[in-house]
């Protein structure tokens, strides 16, 4: 069978499923869309897909955030001496940046402006990741492979572009390492007792379409 066939069904079927139950995906890493299909998403990460209204709203708030840091960085490493003054507007900065990071998770909430479209779907047939070349920087953001090709899984850290807004250089994720290709990686940035039990699920759900 066509790997390009059972990636975009399985995708489509997941897609269509999400865009109606998004009440799941607030709590949950592993979603069951039905037919053996899942959506493991990348949860507590901003990968959603922006419409042109969503970047309208979103564009200046890390404009801002960069001149809220620049500031007392400017600042001290010129001729600000250390007082009560400049210790006041450092922490007047740093609640702006807190305040700031809270309205762009706020406006990341809005379905309609940022859709959720990126994740990996797991299926009867195999695993593939479903982002853009933006998110993954370096490796293969569509990568994909039958069940028959996974060779190992382990837990390990990447570099995930969207965490950036996070402040989160390197996120925790589950790799599945293929025979003869590029592996899927699924990210995650849930609490660790969630993301635990996440990872367990989406080992365990590996594993039994593994060795069937």
């Amino acid at each position: 069978m066509n790997s390009e066939n059972w990636t975009s069904r399985n995708y489509d079927q997941a897609d269509a499923y999400i865009s109606e139950h998004e009440e799941e995906t607030q709590t949950r890493a592993v979603i069951d869309c039905g037919g053996g299909v899942h959506a493991l998403l990348p949860k507590g990460l901003p990968a959603l897909k922006m419409r042109f209204p969503g970047l309208f709203m979103i564009a200046p708030l890390p404009l801002l955030m960069a001149c809220v840091i620049f500031l007392p960085l400017s600042g001290f490493l010129g001729e600000w001496e250390v007082n009560s003054t400049t210790l006041s507007i450092s922490f007047f900065c740093l609640v702006m940046l807190a305040g700031l990071m809270r309205v762009i998770l706020a406006v990341l909430n809005n379905r309609d402006m940022f859709p959720r479209k990126y994740f990996v779907t797991l299926g009867p047939e195999g695993l593939a990741m479903h982002f853009s070349r933006i998110h993954f920087l370096s490796g293969h953001p569509r990568a994909a492979m039958a069940w028959s090709e996974v060779d190992t899984v382990q837990r390990t850290s990447i570099f995930f572009f969207p965490a950036l807004m996070l402040g989160r250089p390197s996120v925790p994720a589950l790799q599945v390492n293929s025979k003869q290709g590029q592996p899927v990686l699924i990210p995650l940035n849930s609490r660790q007792p969630e993301r635990e039990k996440d990872f367990e699920s989406m080992e365990t759900l590996i594993r039994e379409n593994r060795n069937r």
